[in-house]
């Protein structure tokens, strides 16, 4: 397993999919599950599954995603808001392999690569009894923390490059476009609260046609 730890926004998805990429389930499914998108009971139907008549409105069979997932890569985003109820029966499948559908008795087997991301301090989450403990050392095998986008300013050149080129094939723009020696100053001295994600968002105003001053503007107010 895999334990993505970071701000929101530092591009934790984007390392599991290139995880994935890289992998020898490269071919096999990538499915991502947002666990704090969900409440409960839609929640754990929606990871493990559930039998025909299981409750109100469970009109048909629907395999969960971790079945759906199975020789490949589930992503749960978010793991740090899963109920601590939910987080019991994920311990189940990581150690064994196996559970069971809502509903059903019949034991589901599968070989389900799991990768799990959070913006919250688990080790302060388990002191508090907000995550489990046993869940935490299952799934942190392989643990990668993303740096926030403040403490890797020297990738912003190179992140401006990503993104200029991207948006440009994204909105089939024939013009060149390229942030002022004076912009590049701003966001360098800019602290990024939104990380990578607020990076794109402010060029893409830019590439779309904001005022240069009014987003200049804005970021300075952050800087102060």
């Amino acid at each position: 397993s895999v334990l993505l730890l970071g701000e929101t926004g530092t591009g934790k998805e984007v390392v599991a999919r290139l995880l994935h990429a890289a992998s020898s389930r490269r071919d096999k499914r990538f499915v991502k599950v947002n666990c704090a998108a969900l409440p409960l009971t839609l929640l754990e139907s929606e990871l493990f599954g559930y039998e025909k008549g299981a409750f109100t409105g469970a009109d048909k069979f629907k395999p969960g995603k971790f079945e759906i997932a199975s020789d490949g890569v589930i992503y749960l985003d978010e793991i740090g808001d899963m109920p601590l109820v939910l987080q019991a029966k994920l311990l189940e499948v990581l150690q064994s392999g196996e559970f069971a559908r809502l509903g059903g008795t019949d034991v589901v087997k599968v070989s389900t690569w799991v990768i799990a991301s959070t913006n919250h301090d688990l080790e302060k989450d388990m002191k508090v009894g907000k995550f489990r403990e046993d869940l935490y050392y299952r799934l942190n095998i392989i643990k990668i923390e993303m740096p926030p986008l403040r403490e890797r300013k020297e990738d912003l050149p190179l992140l401006v490059d990503h993104l200029t080129d991207k948006y440009r094939k994204d909105l089939q723009l024939s013009n060149g476009f390229s942030i002022s020696e004076e912009m590049a100053k701003v966001f360098t001295d800019y602290a990024w609260p939104g990380n990578v994600r607020e990076l794109a968002s402010t060029i893409l105003r830019l590439m779309i046609g904001d005022d240069p001053s009014i987003v200049k503007s804005d970021l300075l107010e952050g800087i102060t």
